[in-house]
């Protein structure tokens, strides 16, 4: 058997490499180390940047929420120091510190120049658009990496938030318009509006017909047994007066529960449900007197929150509206479709041409159904009542607090981030 014979210099060059060995894997450590002390520094900034980004969108929009071109600049300045400094930053070991005045500062334009409040005059305030907030944290210290570099001991951190105000959402609208009040008399919240139909299908009174850009009769009764007119025009689009109008009262009626050929009850794609289909008569009940909320003060209160159907022909004064009704189930799952927004109109305007500008958005609540004649014409008042204008916070038909068009000029003002 033949040996292998080794050699002292092997042996030693073999013991050299494993020297070698251990200062890589030293040096190896020290790199890895170095980046998780990087990371987790780097992480820590991170999460401080995203806590005083909710700090500054908090502030922007508390401050924005207060620009109603008549309060003082003071106020939203206020609100946005006060709830921004209600945040914490730092793995939320600290509050956020808003202190000092220049943290809120406003606008005219989106792009600036951007003031303290104390910079603009009383003149300025109802031009004043948009809020920036600007919070910063400085002198972070670094958890790792001040051990490699005293320059890298400490790192500062700050979030900047620009907010405006523009419409909140609102109901879909109806294809009338309400004729614009005198200014001597305006229309209060609770003021039933009347108008009369005609044997030719046509409104007049206080609201009548009218058809938005681009639509026609067929479009207008698909409005009123739908969801209504939800991509709302602009104020100032024009209206169209449509001329008369066969057979809208079935369409019409829907909104109630009442269902006429060729409509029928949910779930059919023509019949969408209200919750109720509760109505007054103003022609067996008033006695030709116009009426007004006093009058009925349970109808919006009581009888409507307790789905009470449609009454229906055979019950004392009431209307008489032939047709079917839909279900009880769809009293309680139903929806509230005679809430919706009309367009308001100078109706002389109306009369007198075929087109008119609309001049705001009003809440209205439908209040009766179309009734026939024995000879088949509709006749008698209808009324719609007013809950407001479109732009007031109170108003049923705004979904406060949820941001819509930026064009429309319709629903109550509300805070809304843009950078």
């Amino acid at each position: 058997m033949r040996g292998v014979i080794k050699s002292g210099a092997c042996g030693a060059a073999r013991r050299g490499e494993r020297g070698v060995v251990a200062i890589i894997v030293a040096l190896t450590l020290v790199v890895l180390i170095s980046f998780a002390g990087l990371a987790a520094d780097l992480g820590k900034l991170y999460i401080a940047k995203s806590e005083l980004s909710n700090a500054a969108d908090a502030c922007a929009l508390a401050a924005s929420r207060d620009l109603t071109k008549a309060l003082s600049l003071a106020t939203p300045e206020a609100a946005g120091i006060t709830v921004g400094a209600a945040n914490r930053v730092l793995l939320q070991s600290e509050n956020v510190s808003l202190a000092t005045n220049s943290n809120v500062t406003f606008s005219k334009l989106f792009v600036g120049p951007y003031l303290t409040q104390s910079q603009f005059s009383a003149a300025d305030v109802p031009s004043i658009g948009f809020v920036r907030c600007t919070v910063t944290r400085a002198k972070i210290s670094n958890w790792f990496m001040q051990v490699v570099s005293a320059t890298l001991g400490t790192s500062a951190v700050a979030a900047t938030a620009v907010a405006s105000t523009t419409q909140s959402q609102t109901t879909c609208a109806l294809p009338v318009a309400v004729c614009k009040a005198p200014a001597s008399t305006p229309y209060n919240v609770g003021d039933w509006l009347p108008s009369k139909v005609g044997s030719n299908n046509q409104l007049t009174g206080n609201f009548m017909w009218v058809a938005y850009p681009g639509q026609n009769v067929p479009d207008m009764k698909t409005l009123l047994t739908g969801s209504g007119q939800c991509t709302l025009p602009a104020v100032g689009t024009q209206v169209g007066k449509t001329g008369n109008i066969q057979s809208m009262d079935g369409a019409w009626n829907t909104r109630f529960g009442i269902y006429q050929n060729p409509y029928n009850p949910p779930p059919n794609p023509s019949g969408v449900s209200d919750f109720t289909g509760f109505a007054y008569s103003p022609v067996t009940q008033l006695n030709g007197v116009i009426p007004t909320r006093n009058v009925f003060p349970d109808f919006r209160d009581n009888q409507r929150p307790n789905h009470i159907a449609y009454q229906g022909q055979s019950a004392a004064n009431l209307l008489d509206v032939k047709g079917t009704t839909q279900s009880a189930i769809y009293y309680s799952s139903g929806t509230d479709r005679r809430l919706a927004l009309v367009p308001v109109v100078d109706c002389s305007a109306l009369q007198n041409s075929q087109t008119a500008a609309i001049q705001s958005w009003a809440c209205v609540l439908m209040l009766h159904p179309m009734e026939k004649n024995n000879n088949g014409a509709l006749n008698g008042t209808i009324y719609l009542e007013y809950r407001g204008d479109a732009s007031d916070p109170t108003t049923p038909c705004a979904s406060q607090g949820i941001p819509g068009s930026t064009t429309a000029g319709i629903g109550p003002m509300v805070p809304v981030l843009v950078q």
